[in-house]
């Protein structure tokens, strides 16, 4: 089913059979959770800019780009993506209210910011068969031409679509923006040809794939830096990482999904501790697999230990897990 108002469905029966469908043909995830902000006018840019700390000058128009927001003091408190729709328009789409409430708030006088968040859905439609999908409700063939983090309009059982290329799962695949009020039509209509997933199979991959999920990964003060993002906001002298994010296998007993940190993690503060922040259980690793953060200076072969007792036998994996070197999300349609 599709969501007229969003609620977050766990699974459709089979978590990790959702996640190998993503893995193999491709998988339909519902993420109409994203909050958006229209910014129009002359200083668009150049507030999204002083929002996030990332410069606008290489985004053209049907163009996405990944973006941080950092608190004052310096630590991650959410990332968010914007598109730019128009020579002076965006939109900026976050997993929280604050970024759309706070850029309604001191966009300045240059800028006309919307909320449109309840005017639009979200679809993700992921997985190396996912432009099969596509060409069976439209003609999706400016779609395949695609580069990695662009977007474009094309018509899917004649529903106007704005169809991204992106994702949250180390796969090929679209992100699909949609008027919420046929959501539930292009739902039904994309459910017969991709199978439909829920936020434990979405988890399991994004772990696999190494990709932060604010709510958990941002939990501890953490700079971009020691989350493995530096690269995405202006290049600044700043002290060296104290943290560093790594990626881990593990044994846990009774692992309830969809795993959250506890509210009281601390970040680690002596060598071999180990604070985790996201695990699930992997169809890629077999296993427990997770992230969580380790002093920075800690060797590979380091005996880790998670002070909550939940994990145990932790042993290092490279991050990603999953697609080492990233290529799959920008490989050639099949």
């Amino acid at each position: 089913m599709a969501l007229a108002t969003f609620v977050r469905i766990n699974h459709f029966g089979d978590a990790a059979a959702e996640a190998k469908a993503c893995r193999t043909d491709c998988a339909l995830f519902d993420f109409s959770f994203l909050e958006c902000a229209q910014l129009k006018g002359g200083g668009a840019a150049e507030a999204i800019e002083a929002f996030t700390g990332r410069s606008l000058a290489a985004l053209a128009v049907g163009k996405i780009c990944y973006a941080l927001r950092i608190a004052p003091s310096g630590a991650l408190v959410a990332d968010l993506t914007v598109w730019r729709t128009g020579a002076d328009t965006y939109e900026v789409m976050s997993g929280r209210h604050d970024e759309v409430a706070d850029l309604l708030d001191d966009a300045g006088p240059d800028v006309v910011v919307t909320d449109v968040t309840s005017h639009n859905a979200t679809f993700a439609l992921q997985g190396p068969g996912a432009l099969d999908a596509l060409n069976r409700l439209g003609d999706a063939r400016s779609i395949k031409a695609l580069g990695y983090f662009s977007f474009g309009l094309v018509k899917l059982k004649g529903i106007s679509c704005r169809i991204g290329r992106l994702g949250y799962t180390g796969e090929a695949g679209f992100e699909i923006i949609i008027s919420r009020g046929k959501a539930r039509d292009l739902w039904h209509a994309l459910s017969e040809h991709a199978r439909p997933a829920g936020f434990i199979a979405a988890d399991m991959l994004r772990i696999e794939a190494g990709l932060v999920l604010f709510s958990n990964d941002f939990r501890i003060p953490v700079s971009p830096e020691e989350a493995g993002l530096g690269k995405f906001r202006r290049p600044l002298a700043r002290p060296a990482p104290k943290l560093a994010l790594i990626s881990f296998r593990a044994d846990a007993d009774g692992l309830q999904l969809p795993w959250e940190p506890t509210q009281d993690l601390r970040a680690p503060i002596v060598p071999g501790e180990i604070a985790v922040t996201s695990a699930c259980r992997s169809i890629a690793a077999d296993g427990i697999l997770g992230l969580g953060y380790v002093l920075a200076d800690t060797k590979p072969d380091t005996s880790l230990h998670d002070p909550s007792s939940s994990f145990y036998n932790i042993r290092r994996t490279s991050l990603p897990f999953y697609d080492c070197a990233k290529r799959r999300p920008r490989q050639p349609w099949r």
